[in-house]
């Protein structure tokens, strides 16, 4: 994600205030919150927080306005920036961040923490305004990759669909995952899942953004990639690891997916090897 910071910095006054936001506010709120109120330009409430839900991180696109107020045992930390590919959500409380993979993704506008990650992320916020601060180059590009890594942490935080209810889209996910070696067809997880494939089709893509066929593509490219990296087994062994017919089969879907041929990664990490043992 594109990202400019514009200004970092913890604010700990008590205060009662409404604000428009110019900037997207990366931020993490540790204490002394009264309420929060988040709405969109056109006056409409996404959410409505109060102290009960604290700690938590926050992401909130230029756009909305924000009411809150703090006591006197404010800790607030935010970063203000830029980021051209996030937008608010209209009628829905998260943002929605262009992906070239996924069309638009949703992305909450708060993510709940426990105190020690909300310590934790105490200690990020301030190291990212202290290089913010330093001024050179690579310390503020330092500062805005230290920020991305934080939105990210709350794109990943959303539910995911590893946890929580189980549900027939849920359990293909849970079903993909565990055939490692990519035995089965999409056909045959679907019915153990508990729909047909059409049908998981359109529910999978609607809550993961994703087909179940690219993404039991990714967990299969992973899977090569992982066996490439131990350098235990030959090409053909690896190809009928991941349920491929031949050689010929892996090296078209690794040199379609990566641009190199699975030899030349091999080869690679031989040299990786090589290194090392020098």
């Amino acid at each position: 994600m594109e990202l400019e910071i514009v200004h970092c910095g913890l604010y700990n006054r008590p205060e009662t205030f409404v604000q428009e936001l110019i900037f997207t506010h990366i931020g993490v709120v540790i204490g002394g919150l009264d309420y929060m109120n988040i709405h969109t330009s056109q006056g409409e409430m996404l959410l409505t927080l109060q102290a009960s839900a604290l700690p938590f991180l926050t992401l909130f696109p230029a756009g909305l306005t924000i009411d809150f107020r703090y006591n006197r045992r404010r800790e607030n930390w935010v970063i203000q920036c830029r980021t051209p590919a996030l937008r608010p959500a209209p009628h829905h409380p998260h943002s929605l961040l262009k992906s070239g993979i996924a069309g638009e993704i949703p992305v909450p506008l708060i993510l709940p923490l426990s105190m020690e990650q909300a310590f934790a992320f105490r200690e990020r916020f301030t190291r990212i305004g202290e290089l913010h601060r330093d001024g050179t180059p690579s310390s503020i590009a330092a500062a805005e990759w230290m920020a991305a890594g934080i939105a990210g942490e709350i794109l990943a935080g959303t539910n995911s669909g590893r946890n929580g209810s189980s549900t027939p889209v849920t359990r293909l996910r849970a079903l993909i995952d565990a055939d490692r070696q990519f035995r089965k067809t999409l056909g045959e997880l679907s019915r153990e899942a508990g729909a047909t494939p059409g049908h998981l089709r359109r529910l999978f893509l609607e809550k993961f953004q994703i087909s179940p066929g690219e993404y039991r593509a990714r967990r299969r490219l992973g899977r090569i990639m992982e066996l490439i990296d131990r350098n235990e087994l030959g090409l053909k062994e690896i190809a009928a690891e991941v349920g491929m017919r031949n050689v010929t089969h892996l090296h078209a879907f690794v040199r379609d997916r990566c641009g190199v041929t699975p030899g030349e990664l091999q080869k690679q990490r031989g040299k990786l090897l090589s290194r090392e043992e020098l």
